[in-house]
C-alpha cells in the first residue's frame, strides 16, 4: 500500500467518523458520540500513550464533576476515565512486559511513596468506614499511576515530553483562567461570593489558586531553558502575565502567601544561605509563636477585616479570626481533627473519612455560618492534619517524608547540575512544590485531579532530573580529560 494511498484512507475514514457522530448527535443518538469516544481513548491508550498524556493534562483543568447518588459515586469527567484507563494499562503492561526502571523504583522518593500508599492501604482495614476508605485508595492510586509512575516511564529519556506535558496542562489552565475571569469582569468584579466565578472546572476559589501558584514558578523556569525558540519564550511571557492576573483575581490568600514564600526559598538558595540557618530560623519563628501565643491570638481575635477585593484588605483578613467566616471555620475544621487525632492517634478514623465524621467533634465556639452537621462540607483544610486524622501520626510521618524527600532532592539536583536545562527544571519543579506544601499547610487538594496531576508530575520530574544527573555526574567521572567531560554533559 502506497503512502499516497494510506493518507487517503486515513483521511477519508476521519471525515467519515466525523459525519456518522455528527449524524448521531443530529438526530438524538446519544451513544454514538459516547462509543466513538471510547474507541478513540482505547486507540490512543495502546497505540499512542504519550499523546493520551498530553491529552489527560489538557483536560483535567476543564473537566467538571460528575456524581451519581444512586450507585454512590462521584468523579471528574472525563479526565478520572482517562486516569482509570491508563492505571489499569499501567498494571497489565507490568505484568506482562513493562520493565519499570530500577533506579525509579528503588529512588528515595519513590520508595516514600510506596510507604505512603502502604500505611493508607492498612489503614482502610482498620478504617470506621472501609468501603469510603477502601474508594479513596483507590482513586489515590489512579492519581499517582499515571502522574508519577507513567510519566516518569514517559519522559525518562527525553526530559522536553515532561515540559510538553506541564504544558498542555498550561494551556488547559488558561482557557479556565479566561473564562472566569470573563465571567468575573461581567459580574463587575464583585467583593463577596466570587466562589461560583470558576465553576464548574473549580468547586472553590482556593483550588483554582493552589494550581495557578503552583504553575508560576514552572512556567518562568520554562522560559529560561536552552534553546527555546523566540516564539516559545513569548508563549511564556504571555502565560506568567495570565497566570497573575488568575491569582489576583482568584482572591486565594493562602495562594497568594505561598508565592511570597516561593519567592523568599528562591531568595535562598540564590544567596546560598545554609538549610541549617533556614531550619534555625523556622524553629525561631514556631517559638516566638508559641511562647507569644496568647498575645497574638489576642490581637488576632481583635481584628474585624473581613475578606475584600481590596488587595490590602483581603491581606489584613488573613488574621481575622472574630468575624471572617471563611478563617473561624478554618480554624473549626482543625479543633475537629484535633478531636478525632485524640481519640484515635495512631492508625486514625481511615483515608477519606474526615468529612463524614467530624461534625460530631466540632465544638460550637467555633462554629459559624458556614458550618454544617451534614459530612457534606468537605475535608480538614490541612494538607497535614487532615492525613493525621485519617491515617494517624505514621500516616503523617508518610507525608512529611515525601515532602522532605522531594525537597532535599530538588535542592540538591539544582545545586550539583551542570547542565542548564536540569539545573533550571529542578528549580522550577522544587519551588512550584514548595509553592503547594506552603498552600497545604491551610488546605488540601491531593484527593482531586486538579491539583494530583501537577503536584505528582514536579515529584516524577525532580526524580527524572536527580538521576539524569547522576548519570552525567558518573559521565564526568569516566571522562580521560576535562574537555570531553564539558562536551559530554552539554545540554
Amino acid at each position: 500500500m502506497t503512502k499516497n494511498l494510506q493518507k487517503w484512507l486515513g483521511v477519508s475514514g476521519g471525515l467519515l467518523f466525523i459525519l456518522i457522530n455528527c449524524w448521531g448527535l443530529h438526530r438524538g443518538y446519544d451513544f454514538i458520540p459516547l462509543i466513538s469516544l471510547a474507541l478513540v481513548g482505547l486507540y490512543l491508550l495502546f497505540f499512542k500513550l504519550d499523546m493520551l498524556m498530553y491529552l489527560m493534562a489538557f483536560i483535567v483543568p476543564l473537566s467538571i464533576p460528575f456524581e451519581n447518588r444512586q450507585i454512590n459515586v462521584g468523579l471528574s469527567f472525563p479526565s478520572e476515565i482517562i486516569m482509570v484507563l491508563i492505571t489499569g494499562l499501567f498494571f497489565i503492561r507490568i505484568f506482562l512486559d513493562l520493565k519499570m526502571d530500577r533506579k525509579v523504583m528503588t529512588h528515595p522518593v519513590t520508595i516514600t511513596i510506596l510507604l505512603y500508599l502502604g500505611w493508607m492501604l492498612f489503614t482502610c482495614f482498620t478504617s470506621e468506614m472501609p468501603l469510603v476508605s477502601f474508594k479513596f485508595f483507590l482513586s489515590t492510586i489512579w492519581f499517582i499511576v499515571p502522574c508519577y509512575f507513567m510519566l516518569t516511564w514517559l519522559a525518562k529519556e527525553d526530559i522536553s515530553k515532561w515540559v510538553k506535558f506541564m504544558n498542555f496542562y498550561m494551556a488547559g489552565l488558561a482557557i479556565v483562567i479566561c473564562i472566569a475571569t470573563g465571567k468575573l469582569a461581567m459580574a463587575g468584579f464583585p467583593e463577596k461570593g466570587v466562589h461560583w466565578i470558576m465553576s464548574p472546572y473549580y468547586n472553590d476559589h482556593t483550588a483554582y489558586g493552589a494550581a495557578i501558584a503552583l504553575l508560576i514558578p514552572l512556567q518562568i523556569g520554562f522560559f529560561f531553558l536552552p534553546n527555546r525558540p523566540s516564539y516559545m519564550k513569548l508563549l511564556y511571557t504571555a502565560s506568567v502575565c495570565l497566570l497573575f492576573i488568575g491569582l489576583f483575581f482568584s482572591f486565594c490568600r493562602a495562594a497568594w502567601l505561598s508565592l511570597i514564600g516561593v519567592i523568599g526559598v528562591f531568595f535562598a538558595l540564590k544567596l546560598r544561605i545554609k538549610m541549617s540557618w533556614i531550619i534555625v530560623g523556622i524553629g525561631l519563628i514556631t517559638f516566638t509563636f508559641y511562647s507569644f501565643s496568647d498575645e497574638i491570638l489576642y490581637r488576632m481575635g481583635r481584628n474585624s477585616q473581613d475578606s475584600s477585593n481590596s488587595f490590602a484588605e483581603h491581606i489584613r483578613s488573613i488574621s481575622n479570626i472574630s468575624t471572617d467566616a471563611s478563617n473561624v471555620e478554618r480554624i473549626n475544621r482543625w479543633v475537629s481533627a484535633f478531636g478525632m487525632i485524640e481519640e484515635r492517634p495512631w492508625v486514625g478514623w481511615g483515608p477519606g473519612t474526615y468529612q463524614f465524621i467530624y461534625a460530631t467533634f466540632q465544638k460550637p465556639t467555633y462554629k459559624t455560618i458556614i458550618t454544617t452537621n451534614f459530612g457534606d462540607g468537605g475535608n480538614a483544610h490541612s494538607e497535614f492534619i487532615g492525613p493525621t486524622a485519617e491515617t494517624g501520626f505514621i500516616g503523617l510521618v508518610t507525608v512529611l517524608a515525601i515532602m522532605i524527600a522531594t525537597l532535599y532532592t530538588g535542592i540538591r539536583t539544582y545545586i550539583s547540575a551542570r547542565r542548564k536545562d536540569l539545573k533550571v527544571i529542578s528549580l522550577s519543579a522544587t519551588l512550584a512544590l514548595i509553592s503547594y506544601y506552603i498552600h497545604g499547610i491551610m488546605n488540601n487538594f491531593l484527593d482531586t485531579d486538579k491539583l494530583s496531576l501537577p503536584f505528582w508530575a514536579c515529584v516524577a520530574v525532580i526524580v527524572m532530573v536527580d538521576l539524569m544527573n547522576k548519570k552525567e555526574q558518573q559521565a564526568v567521572a569516566n571522562c580521560d580529560t576535562t574537555d570531553g567531560c564539558d562536551r559530554a554533559i552539554a545540554p
